[in-house]
């Protein structure tokens, strides 16, 4: 089985590296000197730890969400499972490859289950299955919105008993991991480049280069501005004010005129800001356990930037363009908009985006001031993360742990730069600026705690964070109005948790 396995992964190597991708903007493809090669000293690599790992044939059993990876995005499965056999389109065929290599290295057999829950199904039915105690699955992949709760329930076994995960390597997101985790140092959500639709709905700004060039000179400057660390969201509100051009000469903001910054509404835009904006909004207690911490001044200073962006002259929301996001990615891709707002990695994929006949540029939101150390990252609150069901018997913890360690670290090596060149038609190994935006939003991930538990908290994320930053000067009022409620099912969770899991 194994000189089987060696063969398909050859095969699916050799037409993977015919070819070459695209550059941006429907670009001529770039070819690479190959020159120095021939002349450059051989690196050692280190020996691979699971070279002699064989188990057998066994099969590691996946559950994995063919549903939609959010209104605009269609599923991850393509890089997960990957396709039946090659299609020629690079990234999915590279991780038919991957999966090819993971089973010729560890001699194992991927099964994949696809479901289509959304985040309002998935909770239900893998809580139906585990109460069952169903053995169907080593690994579950589905939302995060959906499936955050049920770890109160003691329905997953800690990652961090899985022998063979290495949680420092890159690979993995472990900021974000150790964020939306409901006590600190127990890992049940783990997300990494396998889990992809992590990466995928990762959020970013999507800005028109020849606009910004129209407007404020070099369209490149504003790559420069974030790799000097002063994209703030006071530098972000300025450039939105001063892009504002009543073209029609009407007097009136309208769809037509140029803006600063475009979103199709409000709350959904809202989400990556008010993550990224690196404000936390809980602290921990000397067990780990999550404390009420957003009664601060950065609290109330976010909230009130925020409202200078949403009313700036500059900016269009849904008032402007009734929620309809096609319209804001046609005035986008027509030349009328500067900096578009919700849009994720994936976004690039988009047939609308590419059709542009501007140069785009992408880049992380802003920090909420200088005093923000590092630009964080929002993934989307319907992103997959992935579990370790507890019906699976424990000892094949151990074997679980192997397979996906494998599978994380060969989806970061052999899949995402060919995603990246093939699927998003960024210059990735070719263009070190592309490469560092890139790197800037994938290493990112993180500071997601209120993401992932704002549900299950009453929606104090959107009913609080959210809601005052729509109403100027009103943080104060409504904390007081929801603090109690708040720390009430905080205290539940907290019981639950320690019920189900602390044993």
């Amino acid at each position: 089985m194994k000189d089987m396995k060696r063969i398909l992964a050859a095969m699916l190597v050799s037409v993977l590296c015919i070819g070459t991708f695209a550059g941006c903007a429907g670009g001529e493809a770039e070819t690479t000197e190959d020159t120095a090669a021939d002349t450059a000293p051989v690196e050692t690599e280190e020996p691979d730890p699971f070279a002699d790992f064989d188990y057998g044939g066994q099969s590691f059993r996946v559950y994995t969400s063919n549903h939609a990876a959010t209104s605009s995005l269609a599923s991850s499965n393509y890089l997960i499972e990957g396709p039946e056999e090659l299609t020629g389109e690079a990234a999915s065929d590279a991780a038919l490859q991957r999966n090819a290599a993971v089973e010729e290295l560890l001699n194992v057999n991927l099964e994949f289950t696809r479901v289509e829950f959304g985040y309002d199904g998935v909770q239900n039915d893998v809580r139906t299955y585990i109460m069952a105690g169903s053995d169907d699955y080593e690994l579950i992949i589905n939302d995060l919105y959906g499936l955050t709760g049920l770890t109160v329930e003691g329905m997953f076994y800690s990652a961090d008993d899985g022998e063979y995960f290495d949680f420092t390597q890159p690979y993995w997101f472990g900021d974000f991991m150790k964020d939306i985790a409901f006590k600190e140092g127990d890992t049940f959500m783990m997300a990494g480049d396998f889990i992809i639709d992590t990466l995928r709905t990762a959020h970013c700004l999507v800005y028109n280069k020849d606009l910004y060039t129209d407007l404020y000179g070099d369209g490149d400057e504003l790559y420069d501005i974030v790799l000097s660390g002063d994209w703030t969201l006071d530098k972000m509100i300025e450039l939105v004010e001063g892009a504002y051009i009543d073209t029609d000469g009407n007097g009136v903001k309208n769809v037509g005129d140029t803006l600063g910054f475009g979103v199709f509404q409000d709350w959904g835009p809202f989400i990556p800001f008010s993550i990224s904006l690196g404000v936390e909004y809980m602290g921990r207690d000397a067990e780990g356990y999550p404390t009420l911490a957003m009664n601060n001044e950065r609290t109330i200073l976010l909230c009130d930037l925020m409202y200078d962006l949403w009313f700036s002259k500059g900016t269009g929301a849904n008032a402007l363009f009734n929620s309809d996001q096609a319209v804001v990615l046609e005035q986008f891709s027509s030349g009328n908009m500067l900096i578009i707002g919700y849009q994720q990695l994936g976004s690039l994929e988009s047939d609308v985006l590419r059709a542009s006949e501007h140069e785009i540029g992408i880049i992380p939101y802003p920090k909420l001031d200088a005093q923000q150390k590092d630009y964080v990252t929002s993934a989307h609150d319907t992103s997959e993360i992935g579990l370790l069901p507890v019906t699976m018997p424990q000892d094949r913890l151990s074997f679980a742990s192997a397979v996906l360690e494998v599978l994380i670290r060969e989806s970061g090596k052999d899949v995402l730069p060919v995603y990246y060149e093939s699927s998003l038609k960024i210059k990735y190994t070719r263009d070190e600026i592309s490469a560092q935006m890139i790197d800037l939003i994938h290493d990112g991930l993180g500071n997601s705690f209120a993401l992932a538990w704002h549900q299950p908290l009453n929606t104090f994320l959107q009913g609080l964070i959210h809601n005052s930053a729509m109403n100027e000067n009103s943080f104060a009022s409504r904390y007081a109005g929801m603090e109690k409620t708040l720390q009430e099912k905080l205290n539940t969770l907290i019981e639950n948790y320690k019920s189900n899991n602390e044993k």
